[in-house]
């Protein structure tokens, strides 16, 4: 009866797997969530310490740009700083030095962010800033701004990752504001006026879209009450109007340029889960399965590593096939992207390409419960392993109340990645990635590039 009772699988064990994601039950704080009678949550996880974190999240990004609208995240980022209506920049400038506080204002595809790192005792000062800055933003500072910022957009130069992932979004939502880019061109961006961003502005700074999120040295109770005085006001948005998932085209979208220098840039993705799937878990244990390379770093040679794929592309040829590649998980609230970018020398594209095609194949017929097992160890060793930082936590909880609606403990995380085997890794693997639809994007010497029908044809074993 034990032996057979030690066989049973983790992931059945639902009411012990609940139990144990107490997060009192692994000794660490839990987060308290308070929602506010406009609809604005208010989320904070409490510790010993003389600092503290706080921020805004805004379920709004560039996904929430219309046509008309293309740029508009991008300008109100660069003008988030430029001052408000109650503090000029100078003061603004002035205020946060003061307070010997670090604010950083990030914009992304589906989440927005405003967060300070401070000392605890300022915390009413810096909630107030942050929502100067959230309902009030700068922009009628636009007319005098927009001329430095469209120069400044064309001539700063933006990381070649961050240039393949937009390009590769483009490809795979080309019809959807989910392909919006992030990173620029945006057509018709010198067009856009103070009435466009106010429209943005109105339809999603609303208040069941926010998140105020705060960890450290505080107490919830005195976090509610500043958030009360704060955003109290601030109106709740129309009801939701169903919207339609965005379509995944299968397609290539290459900028071949010999010239560019020996380095070619190339990103593959497959349609993935969104946030709350039940198969959300498996995907991160699959991309801890793949990992990450680069060439002459970390403790361990590539060349001897327990990777295979790793393994693979370092030796191939003798030499290596690829400088570094990094297989990468999109999640998204009703889709997501799981795929993988790698950087190899122009006479290496094919093999570097056929080696991680190849790897992910095998996710649907050949894992060993040993690979599985060291992707779980490093994925949790990832999760846990981070600096540590209030700003670390606040951020992980204005993101997870954003897309689970509620904070996800570490514990959890730990008892759902340890229900994932290899069967199951196999029965995602083989549901959303063998013989299905892949976007593809490249960017330099790719004259080794192949065929997109090949490419297709490699996403299933081809048996002769």
């Amino acid at each position: 009866m034990l032996s057979r009772a030690s066989c049973i699988r983790p992931r059945l064990a639902r009411g012990v797997s609940q139990v144990l994601a107490d997060p009192m039950a692994w000794n660490q704080a839990p987060v308290a969530v308070t929602t506010l009678s406009n609809g604005v949550r208010v989320a904070t996880k409490e510790s010993f310490s003389e600092t503290a974190s706080v921020g805004v999240y805004l379920d709004a990004g560039t996904r929430n740009e219309t046509k008309e609208t293309i740029g508009a995240t991008y300008l109100l980022e660069q003008l988030s700083l430029t001052g408000t209506a109650k503090r000029p920049m100078a003061k603004l400038e002035a205020e946060v030095e003061s307070m010997g506080a670090q604010l950083d204002v990030s914009y992304g595809r589906e989440h927005s962010s405003f967060s300070m790192h401070l000392f605890s005792k300022d915390l009413a000062q810096g909630v107030d800033v942050l929502a100067d800055m959230v309902t009030s933003p700068g922009i009628a500072n636009l007319d005098k701004e927009k001329a430095s910022i469209l120069r400044k957009l064309e001539v700063k130069e933006q990381p070649t990752r961050a240039v393949i992932d937009d390009r590769l979004h483009a490809c795979a939502f080309r019809d959807y504001s989910l392909g919006f880019s992030t990173t620029g061109p945006f057509d018709g961006i010198e067009n856009l006026t103070q009435a466009h961003l106010k429209q943005y502005i109105d339809s999603n700074y609303t208040a069941e879209k926010m998140v105020v999120a705060a960890s450290g040295g505080i107490k919830h109770a005195d976090v509610v009450k500043l958030a009360e005085k704060a955003f109290g006001s601030v109106k709740a948005g129309p009801p939701v109007i169903g919207t339609t998932k965005p379509y995944f085209c299968g397609a290539e979208l290459l900028y071949r340029n010999d010239e560019m220098g020996p380095l070619a840039y190339i990103s593959v993705a497959w349609e993935a889960v969104p946030w709350k799937s039940p198969d959300a878990v498996t995907f991160m244990v699959m991309q801890s399965i793949i990992g990450s390379y680069k060439k002459n770093a970390g403790l361990v040679p590539g060349s001897i590593s327990g990777n295979r794929v790793i393994n693979s592309v370092a030796n191939k040829m003798g030499v290596g096939c690829a400088d570094e590649y990094e297989c990468f998980m999109r999640f998204y609230k009703d889709t997501g992207l799981f795929g993988f970018y790698i950087v190899c020398d122009e006479v290496a594209v094919e093999h570097a390409v056929g080696e991680l095609m190849f790897g992910y194949n095998l996710l649907s017929f050949s894992v060993t419960d040993e690979e599985v097992e060291r992707a779980k160890r490093e994925l949790k060793a990832t999760l846990v392993n981070g600096s540590g930082s209030s700003m670390q936590s606040c951020n992980e909880i204005g993101t997870q109340v954003l897309a689970y609606g509620r904070g996800l403990p570490p514990a959890e995380m730990m008892l759902r990645i340890d229900a994932v085997d290899a069967e199951e890794v196999k029965r995602v693997a083989y549901k959303y990635l063998n013989d299905q639809e892949i976007a593809i994007t490249g960017l330099g010497p790719l004259h080794g590039m192949p065929q997109f029908y090949s490419m297709r044809q490699k996403t299933t074993m081809v048996r002769y």
